[in-house]
């Protein structure tokens, strides 16, 4: 979608067949939407609670975890479009485990 971004990744310590990545995004109107299986139909999955619960206790912002790596430009470049973003939050965000 053209006005997400994400904020979140997570790799699935489960069995399930398929990659076990799973992105959560936030959208401008600060909805939240995951690639998990179980978020389809319910809307609502563990890894959005999670992304929700960081937001609600961070004043309704998400608190990205960043790599001392990520050089002041990667962060500028990180800012042009969402897909920009993705990739920046892929290669220097902190992926959570669940």
């Amino acid at each position: 979608m053209k006005d997400t971004r994400v904020v979140q990744l997570f790799l699935s310590q489960s069995m399930e067949p398929g990659p076990g990545i799973y992105e959560v995004s936030i959208t401008k109107d600060k909805e939240f939407m995951c690639t998990c299986p179980g978020f389809n139909g319910r809307n609502n999955c563990k890894h959005v609670k999670f992304v929700k619960a960081r937001v609600d206790s961070n004043k309704g912002t998400y608190p990205l975890e960043i790599s001392s790596r990520c050089t002041p430009e990667d962060a500028d470049k990180a800012q042009d479009s969402p897909e920009d973003f993705r990739r920046f939050i892929i290669k220097y965000g902190k992926i959570e485990v669940c």
